[in-house]
């Protein structure tokens, strides 16, 4: 299966940029290509966080391509990680892992995602746009965590 991966210094506390991170339900809302973002039954807590199902509908008009699919995530407090996986379609899988580590005041958020579309035109497709939309996504995630933090600043 292709993985992409990368990392950016984002200027937030490691423990903002995981909260981002781990709101899952809240993906939609900053995200680009993704139209819903929705927990599905019952959050369980774990000796390390928490897990659930997450329902994600993804568009990309340009492909033709609009799905969703659902995912099992897992958080990870303590190690700031967000996995979620899944074999549902489009994908015949996808493993995506958020890692987040504290640089100083400011935090690395890394992504990694390995992942196998079932339909192999989709699978060539999105091969040649992987690292522009992940370009997007990070972009996305930063200002999402920096206005988290204003909006977190302002209140205390």
């Amino acid at each position: 299966m292709p993985v992409f991966q990368t990392t950016r210094r984002v200027g937030v506390p490691a423990e903002v940029a995981f909260a981002v991170a781990a709101d899952v339900g809240s993906y939609s809302e900053f995200l680009p290509l993704l139209q819903r973002s929705t927990i599905r039954g019952k959050r369980t807590a774990t000796a390390a966080g928490e897990q659930f199902d997450a329902e994600l509908a993804i568009a990309y008009p340009k492909l033709g391509l609009a799905e969703s699919f659902v995912s099992r995530v897992e958080t990870d407090a303590a190690q700031r990680t967000v996995r979620a996986t899944s074999a549902d379609a489009p994908f015949r899988a996808i493993d995506t892992l958020w890692r987040i580590t504290s640089a100083g005041s400011v935090a690395d958020v890394s992504i990694r995602i390995d992942y196998a579309f079932r339909n192999p035109i989709i699978q060539i497709a999105a091969g040649g746009l992987m690292e522009m939309a992940i370009q997007k996504v990070m972009a996305a995630f930063e200002a999402r965590a920096m206005e988290f933090q204003r909006k977190a600043s302002n209140n205390s």
